[in-house]
């Protein structure tokens, strides 16, 4: 009788599912019934149906099966190495050109050493003489009672995939090329407009490093993901360059997106300076703490930061802030969601963010 007699829908679908384990049931009992010889076809017909190479090994490393796709891949007949220690004469090679020795193998990983799980990108040998490109993933194969008693291998084809990544690079490069030129042409319109201008002195100077640092930050998004950069390395890059290790630098590595990661390196360029001029790092004995926390879970995580100056003058506010209190203030907060806290303290500036951390990731 169905739980839904109301409901029709529900209805067929209790039969559906129903009909279906039956189905599966004598599938599974005529399969049982099968000789030895037809279950074995019918296990080598669904293995030749997958489409990555399958190569398996018994429990001393001997291999004892392989699928049609693994002499298409690598153009020679199959080679049923008798043990874990003789996989060499698959001959394929390291990304530095070493050669793949035996006991580097995935499989003989898995049989030598116990690993459940293995992976290795190599530069296969064929037997034609041409290279290609191939991932080889290991794991174990267990009994009823977990002893192993014999390791398979998928095999695939990655040749395309290495094509791409390297034309990625080459294009990254040449973006970061086009970058940090029209970095140098923006810096260069900037100095010759001001050259004959009645401006501050030093203006043209600040502008500069403002510049640098834009372009620093750019240019580290281009050379790794361009879609997110570590908070620690933004922070390095930029705080160090202009304070040494008169600086300490502590938290965990986190991801942060784009725009908040230029958002971040114009802000620490902004607080080094100004720390450099009239803050700690003004005098010798003047040091600053820069950390931050992850706190929370899922999409309440919120990032916590501070920078703590000590050791330098007095901190008063200024009676009329510029750019640099706007770059670490109003628009750090707005490209991050959060709040930004000023205090200007007679034992030195403290400066402090709280920000959701629902589009940072972290890194183990």
């Amino acid at each position: 009788m169905s739980e839904h007699p109301d409901d029709p829908a529900a209805e067929m679908k209790v039969i559906q599912q129903s009909l279906a384990k039956k189905t599966t049931d004598n599938f599974l009992d005529g399969l049982l019934a099968d000789t030895a010889a037809q279950r074995l076809n019918l296990f080598q017909s669904m293995f030749d149906a997958v489409p990555v190479g399958l190569v398996v090994a018994d429990r001393d490393g001997r291999i004892i099966y392989a699928n049609d796709l693994v002499e298409d891949m690598v153009r020679h007949p199959v080679l049923y190495s008798p043990d874990a220690e003789s996989y060499g004469e698959w001959v394929s090679f390291h990304e530095d050109g070493r050669k793949v020795e035996s006991r580097e193998y995935p499989l003989a990983r898995v049989i030598l050493e116990g690993e459940e799980h293995a992976e290795l990108d190599v530069s296969y040998q064929r037997g034609d003489g041409t290279r290609f490109w191939m991932r080889i993933i290991g794991r174990s194969i267990r009994g009823v009672d977990g002893e192993l008693i014999g390791a398979t291998v998928a095999l695939i084809d990655i040749d395309e995939e290495r094509r791409l990544q390297k034309m990625q690079r080459v294009l990254i490069g040449e973006l970061n090329h086009r970058v940090k030129n029209a970095f140098s042409v923006v810096k260069s319109i900037v100095a010759q407009s001001l050259r004959n201008a009645d401006v501050p002195a030093g203006l043209r100077t600040t502008l500069d490093q403002r510049l640098n640092a834009y372009a620093t930050a750019h240019a580290r998004l281009v050379s790794n993901q361009w879609d997110a950069a570590r908070l620690d390395e933004i922070a390095r890059e930029i705080v160090s360059a202009i304070a040494a290790d008169r600086v300490s630098i502590s938290g965990p590595p986190v991801l942060v997106p784009t725009r908040q990661a230029l958002a971040f390196s114009m802000a620490f360029y902004e607080l080094a300076t100004n720390a450099l001029k009239y803050g700690a790092l003004s005098e010798e004995a003047g040091r600053v703490d820069l950390a931050w926390t992850l706190g929370g879970e899922a999409e309440m995580r919120r990032l916590n930061m501070h920078w703590d100056e000590r050791g330098g003058p007095p901190c008063s506010e200024p009676k009329a802030k510029g750019f640099g209190s706007f770059v670490t203030g109003r628009a750090l907060a707005a490209e991050t969601g959060g709040k930004v806290t000023t205090d200007y303290l007679p034992t030195g500036l403290k400066w402090s963010l709280d920000m959701p951390a629902d589009k940072i990731d972290t890194e183990e």
